[in-house]
């Protein structure tokens, strides 16, 4: 039987800063949701990122591209939203992640984004690890 490759969750409390004059979440905000759960996926990596001396980390990652769909005003309530985060695609410099943004059956945002492997001190792009690859690839769909 083949293996569904898993979603990763991250629940947001949706806040009153979160609301804008309409009484719905802004729309800029929908980027801080997105991006509150891709650190926390990141974070779910059991790798610890190499440091240089000052305990700064070498390596990183950076947005190439964002795309947001928003699909239905979300307002403020009790309780949170869930962010689902699955991979689309992973070579050897970028990945795609793709979430939704969704409660009780509604799904208020549908996003993709491209993330590319960083190097801190170069500034420069870097290729993606075997084990951040193998990571990625827990959540491919």
């Amino acid at each position: 039987m083949k293996r569904i490759p898993e979603k990763h969750m991250y629940h947001r409390q949706v806040r009153f800063s979160d609301i804008d004059a309409h009484g719905h979440v802004n729309n800029v905000r929908f980027l801080e949701y997105l991006e509150d759960a891709w650190i926390a996926l990141y974070l779910d990596n059991t790798a610890v990122p190499p440091e240089d001396r000052a305990g700064v980390p070498t390596v990183g990652f950076a947005v190439v591209r964002h795309e947001i769909f928003y699909r239905r005003p979300l307002t403020f309530r009790h309780g949170s939203v869930r962010v689902e985060s699955w991979v689309t695609k992973v070579n050897r410099v970028t990945c795609e992640l793709a979430a939704q943004i969704c409660s009780d059956g509604e799904v208020f945002v549908e996003a993709r984004s491209k993330i590319m492997g960083f190097d801190t001190h170069t500034a420069k792009p870097r290729r993606l690890t075997v084990h951040e690859c193998a990571f990625l690839k827990r959540y491919l769909r």
